[in-house]
């Protein structure tokens, strides 16, 4: 009979998280699965581990132009005529706003640049960048892979819960222990903002799906935000929009994403957690829950840049006091992530720039790190980043489906969570009962995926994540404003502040 403790050597010994990844994100991202046995153990001796990648990509440090050029060429000397360098599209227009603004010599030390392998004349098939990822670290450059990220690491991780009871992975069981499906919910309460001045509220900048059409979301809210004109984040079309009719991938049975209005609904947490808070959304992930890391580190050296600019003021923009993310992936090497990772880097940037980072630690209940929250551990800036869990409604026990371990900082209630979805969401599904008026009302069950009463039922830590991300907005009270000095000081004692506190 077990009579409910564990063994102290379970997280020397971590369960290993299940890596599978929707067909429609594999085909996007050319997807592949890393080979350990083709991958040498870490400086600690620690194997090496399975990870997704995106199959043509390497990344390497610096910039197009500067220190990203001797990489490039020592890269392309090892690959001769077997495969040839592209950047990818928007890389070079990147760099000249960045010039234009003259912020070269301040990104060039954490920004890095992704190069694309395309076949070359010797073999036309696509080529695999992890044997070259090796060879070019054999020759004295820092690359990396190009990871693909996930909301949880697995299928339709942080917060997916779709489907009544079900969960996939390790920590599965009844509906009841595993927290609601994604469900519409009546909710009656006003926006917490009615009645709150924001003009000089904190800034909260959401790197998820985007944010959809919404009541709570008509002000204090940038959905296309900008640098030198320039979009920070994606772009999607109306037919590919996860927060317009949030059908972008099912279209031939018109099913709502597994992911599909979850931006908007982490936009709903920060803001019910703060509601004096206004909110940048700069869009990184598809509907399908998966984000390749090339757009995940554009998009953060974009915002690092408006960040600088904005607390100069140098643009119009306020500058940004806590990022939030929910999504992640397990690394190949956990050593190398924390040493000197493109993500490190940018990411302790911003804490040295005032920012607080907060970051959703998976959905996989594992002690495995799942980065970027992996990275609290090591975490050296000066508002150091926050990787934080999920607990149970109203108590401070750990939902069974969260990552955990010494790498995760803070806990927040994240299971049966209610909050914003778009308006505009009413697919394909239909109410499993439902008759027609006459003489008496017409009457039906729930139709689970009409939305347009704007809110919904929903768990996972992707919505730990901007709990304590309002809390850490709420802790500060209004934007830490321009000097980075005052800036890092004010968030350091707001972060302080709300992990002393209860959950």
């Amino acid at each position: 009979m077990n009579d409910g403790t564990r063994p102290d050597s379970l997280e020397a010994q971590p369960i290993s998280p299940v890596t599978t990844l929707p067909a429609s994100a594999a085909a996007r991202f050319s997807v592949r699965q890393l080979d350990p046995d083709q991958w040498p153990v870490d400086d600690d001796g620690r194997p090496a581990a399975t990870t997704l990648y995106a199959g043509d990509r390497i990344v390497v440090p610096g910039l197009p132009g500067r220190g990203a050029d001797e990489a490039i060429e020592t890269i392309g000397k090892l690959l001769g005529e077997r495969a040839q360098i592209a950047l990818p599209r928007g890389v070079r227009e990147r760099t000249a706003v960045y010039d234009r603004f003259d912020l070269l010599e301040r990104l060039e030390p954490v920004a890095s640049t992704v190069l694309r392998l395309v076949p070359g004349k010797v073999d036309r098939r696509p080529v695999n960048a992890a044997p070259w990822v090796l060879r070019a670290r054999d020759a004295g450059v820092r690359a990396g892979l190009s990871h693909v990220l996930t909301v949880a690491g697995y299928l339709q991780g942080v917060g997916y819960l779709q489907g009544v009871g079900y969960l996939q992975g390790v920590g599965q069981g009844a509906a009841e222990a595993a927290g609601a499906a994604r469900a519409p919910v009546s909710w009656a309460a006003p926006d917490p903002a009615r009645g709150t001045a924001q003009d000089d509220g904190p800034l909260v900048a959401l790197l998820d799906t985007g944010i959809g059409a919404h009541p709570w979301f008509t002000h204090s809210t940038e959905r296309d935000p900008r640098l030198g004109g320039a979009p920070i984040g994606l772009r999607f079309g109306a037919a590919d929009d996860p927060e317009g009719t949030g059908v972008t991938i099912d279209r031939v049975n018109g099913t709502l994403d597994p992911l599909a209005g979850h931006g908007t609904f982490v936009a709903g947490i920060v803001r019910q957690h703060c509601p004096n808070a206004s909110l940048l959304s700069a869009p990184v992930m598809y509907g399908d829950g998966a984000a390749d890391e090339t757009d995940l580190l554009a998009a953060l050296t974009d915002l690092y840049a408006y960040h600088l600019l904005a607390c100069t003021g140098r643009i119009d923009g306020r500058p940004i006091d806590v990022l939030s993310m929910s999504m992640g992936y397990y690394a190949e090497s956990p050593g190398a992530v924390v040493q000197g990772s493109a993500l490190a880097a940018i990411l302790t940037a911003f804490g040295d720039a005032g920012v607080s980072v907060v970051a959703a630690a998976g959905n996989d209940a594992t002690t495995t790190p799942f980065y970027p929250a992996g990275l609290a551990s090591a975490s050296g800036g000066a508002v150091p980043l926050v990787a934080v869990g999920a607990t149970d409604p109203g108590r401070s026990l750990v939902s069974v489906y969260s990552n955990t371990g010494s790498w995760v900082t803070a806990y927040r209630a994240a299971t049966n969570v209610v909050s914003s979805i778009p308006t505009t969401f009413n697919a394909a599904a239909r109410a499993v009962v439902s008759t027609d008026g006459g003489a008496l009302p017409a009457r039906a069950a729930v139709d689970l995926d009409d939305y347009s009463a704007g809110f919904g039922i929903w768990s996972g830590t992707s919505f730990a994540a901007p709990a304590l991300a309002g809390d850490i907005a709420a802790e500060l009270g209004t934007g830490a404003g321009g000097d980075l000095d005052a800036r890092r000081d004010r968030l350091a004692a707001a972060v302080g502040g709300c992990l002393g506190g209860a959950s």
